[in-house]
């Protein structure tokens, strides 16, 4: 009996749990979105609208898709677009939610701020179908807005977060990028300023100059600036007549920046000209405008001038010094999986095995700080460059007494030779680099060691090095 008692409270157990699940969790996700979806105020895909109208109380701005996320401002007059932000308002358009119906049938929607209303926005799909709501005043707690359907007398709430996305001026959906593209794909630099003229080009992801003296670039300096360039934001456009200005400036610029990206190494072209307190109409003498910190600025890409602001022209002024990577030699560690180290002491070749160093085809243990020291040595900064040198034999690096070279499987990542002392320290050069280096002592003591100096010192069972004889 008992047992049979048992299996009836399992089965209802199980029959309760089959309820509890099937109608109360699957159930319950499928009344939720069966009411959301009753909620929405029209089914339309963000994908399908072709069209944007906004219309406020101060302006209509008119918007077309010309690409899959592309767009353009076609009224008040054609002009770039901030595609990203405009997307963004084409899902929210394509997901207008009701909170609550507040009238089903209103003779008054100017109540509500509706009559006229505070934002007018009409979508237009591929297909040519037309939607249209409009957005009033927001209720006394100020997190809903009251909107209606163009043509309907319904009145409703929605999120006043979601109306505030529409309630846009000319200037909100303008493309405020000052030149943008995507940093990755940038291949070469170019600078001209009263500074320097600075050309770097990218080769094996790593940055180098360009011109006689090849050298390694600073990777995070030149990253620095191309993220500068790439998610740069315009301050503000300037948009009078050009012709009724005596200079703009691009005629001599401050800094001239020309940025090749992608494969196909599209150009993009940036001039930055007169600082705006110094723009003058013609037949005045004073300034047309008081100081700002901003400058005049012109992608050759398109129409329209703007003003970017002084940091961001300080951060392009720079020297082809300021951009050398000062260290003895250009490369990432974690790209590094073999080194081979020749000096007078003999030949040492080390190869990571489960993120420790071993030395040799017997894979002997290492001193990881000692190894590494390796790659500290090359990483310090340099004493001194000789861009200009005379022959290798001038710095006794015609037979060098160090070399290292490291690797990433069978591709070179660096390779460097040690020569005689220099005043200051020790001559060095890397490969495929014209100037000499003059390194520190102490960076060559890194590298010139013996085989004993590397390997790991052996430890008894208890773990204590073995007592010495």
């Amino acid at each position: 009996m008992r047992f049979r008692g048992t299996l009836i409270l399992l089965v209802i157990c199980a029959a309760f749990g089959s309820y509890l699940y099937f109608y109360e969790i699957k159930g319950g996700e499928k009344r939720e979105k069966a009411k959301q979806e009753e909620n929405r105020v029209w089914t339309l895909d963000s994908a399908a609208i072709q069209q944007i109208d906004l219309t406020t109380a101060s302006s209509t701005v008119a918007v077309a898709r010309t690409g899959d996320k592309e767009w353009k401002i076609t009224a008040p007059r054609t002009l770039d677009a901030d595609a990203d932000g405009l997307n963004s308002i084409a899902r929210s358009a394509a997901d207008i939610s009701r909170e609550g119906v507040i009238e089903t049938d209103t003779s008054d929607l100017a109540r509500f701020g509706l009559q006229p209303p505070q934002v007018n926005l009409k979508l237009k799909t591929k297909e040519g179908k037309e939607y249209n709501i409009l957005f009033g005043n927001t209720n006394p707690t100020g997190s809903s807005t009251y909107a209606t359907v163009g043509g309907k007398n319904e009145v409703f709430l929605v999120a006043s977060s979601i109306a505030a996305n529409f309630n846009k001026k000319l200037e909100d959906l303008r493309n405020h990028a000052i030149l943008g593209f995507e940093q990755y794909e940038a291949q070469s630099l170019e600078l001209k300023s009263a500074k320097d003229d600075v050309r770097l080009v990218k080769e094996n992801d790593r940055w180098f100059s360009q011109g006689e003296e090849k050298w390694a670039a600073d990777s995070s300096a030149v990253t620095e600036i191309l993220s500068s360039l790439s998610t740069g934001r315009i301050k503000q456009f300037f948009d009078e007549n050009p012709g009724d200005y005596t200079n703009l400036g691009f005629d001599k610029p401050v800094v001239d920046v020309r940025v090749t990206v992608g494969k196909d190494k599209a150009l993009k072209h940036l001039v930055i000209g007169i600082e705006k307190s110094e723009l003058t109409k013609k037949g005045e003498k004073k300034p047309a405008f008081i100081g700002s910190n901003l400058y005049l600025a012109r992608d050759e890409a398109r129409q329209d001038l703007f003003f970017v602001d002084k940091s961001f022209v300080d951060a392009l002024l720079k020297q082809r010094s300021d951009l050398r990577d000062k260290a003895l030699a250009a490369f990432q560690r974690w790209d590094v999986d073999s080194i081979t180290l020749t000096n007078s002491k003999g030949t040492l070749n080390f190869t990571k095995s489960g993120g420790d160093w071993v030395l040799g085809e017997a894979k002997k243990k290492t001193n990881w700080e000692a190894v590494n020291g390796i790659l500290d040595a090359l990483e310090k900064p340099v004493k001194e460059f000789i861009d200009k040198p005379a022959t290798p034999d001038t710095y006794g690096l015609d037979k060098p007494v160090a070399r290292v070279i490291l690797k990433q499987g069978e591709t070179v990542k660096a390779e460097l030779v040690f020569g005689k002392e220099a005043k200051d320290g020790i001559y060095a050069q890397v490969q495929g680099e014209a100037a000499v280096k003059i390194a520190d002592k102490e960076s060559f003591d890194k590298v010139n060691k013996a085989e004993s100096d590397f390997v790991a010192a052996a430890t008894t069972e208890a773990g204590a090095a073995p007592a010495k004889k």
